[in-house]
């Protein structure tokens, strides 16, 4: 991912899959939805034979810095996730959840949470409707995964379940919040991207709010297709502004913080991937992650792999590459055992 490109027309990664959408909560009259895929070969296969398959679960958490982004963004949705899912015949489920700024952050965890409990009560009986009986998720596999933003989602999760998920992966993930690059509002160099103007976020806070007082309706913002919100993501990235999301009480709202507070992860392990050249979530996130189970949990399985290269630097890797292969086998046991 040296050269950012914003372009999610391009569909083809998923050719393999089938796709089925549907909406899991509505909010002020929007419908936030969710995106489940399952390798195509299994719905041929099943079809003939009218055998019910259970199929293990990654419960996965799109990137775009809370901000931009959705569900099936082709240039956030890492492809060795997709060979994952073939591999092993899992169903990924991949939620919408309503973004920044229009929204807070505790509007976020509080979607996330309640797309599990919707996954929990309803994901098997929509499959059955859907696939005829063919596939059903085993809840009681579940890997959750995310990178970036997602990342931070899919660490979350893992502190909040850690006796129903099986194991845990976050990919570049945000982690310290709190750190000077998310809240120093000095002008940082993302990618190669030129500098944004710094009132960017003002603007369009100004402009949605505005819109907020027309209608008297509350602006919500969950799957944005428009290419100028990820541009309003790395602006933000740019100018050290996602810090001011977070208030600095909310423990709930920091992994590290949640750990000390007592929180674990699930026992089957976590693997967190970082590029060591990452201008949009620096990797001494995912080091002060290492550290803090070294010191907290040192009996978990906690593998931490930093290569070479920027944000995004795994959307070349392949999921059979030697270093890939090897970081996740542990992750993979447990998820499957």
């Amino acid at each position: 991912m040296e050269t950012v490109s914003l372009d999610s027309s391009d569909m083809s990664r998923f050719s393999d899959f089938t796709i089925l959408t549907t909406t899991y909560k509505t909010v002020h009259g929007h419908e936030i939805t969710t995106d489940i895929l399952y390798p195509t070969i299994l719905s041929q296969a099943f079809e003939k034979t009218q055998k019910t398959t259970n199929c293990p679960v990654i419960l996965r958490y799109h990137g775009g810095g809370l901000i931009s982004g959705y569900s099936l963004f082709a240039p956030f949705f890492n492809p060795w996730y997709l060979e994952l899912s073939k591999e092993y015949s899992a169903i990924i489920v991949s939620p919408n959840y309503r973004l920044l700024p229009e929204a807070t952050i505790f509007d976020i965890l509080e979607d996330v949470e309640d797309h599990w409990n919707w996954m929990h009560k309803f994901l098997s009986q929509f499959l059955n409707e859907h696939t005829n009986g063919a596939i059903q998720p085993d809840l009681n596999r579940i890997l959750t995964a995310g990178d970036s933003a997602g990342g931070y989602l899919s660490i979350q999760m893992g502190l909040s379940h850690p006796g129903q998920i099986r194991a845990v992966n976050a990919v570049y993930p945000l982690v310290d919040i709190k750190a000077p690059y998310f809240t120093d509002q000095t002008e940082k160099v993302i990618f190669s991207m030129p500098a944004t103007p710094r009132d960017t976020l003002a603007r369009h806070s100004r402009e949605f709010r505005e819109r907020e007082e027309v209608t008297n309706e509350k602006v919500v913002i969950s799957a944005p297709r428009d290419p100028e919100r990820t541009r309003l993501m790395f602006s933000i990235c740019q100018h050290g502004l996602l810090g001011q999301f977070f208030p600095g009480d909310a423990v709930e709202l920091y992994p590290l913080e949640r750990l000390d507070a007592g929180a674990r992860f699930p026992r089957g392990g976590v693997l967190v991937l970082h590029g060591r050249e990452d201008s949009v979530v620096p990797a001494e996130g995912s080091y002060m992650l290492k550290d803090k189970i070294d010191e907290l949990d040192s009996d978990l399985r906690f593998r931490l792999v930093v290569r070479n290269g920027e944000h995004g630097f795994d959307h070349s890797a392949k999921l059979h590459d030697a270093w890939l292969w090897e970081a996740a086998q542990d992750v993979i046991c447990s998820w499957l055992e």
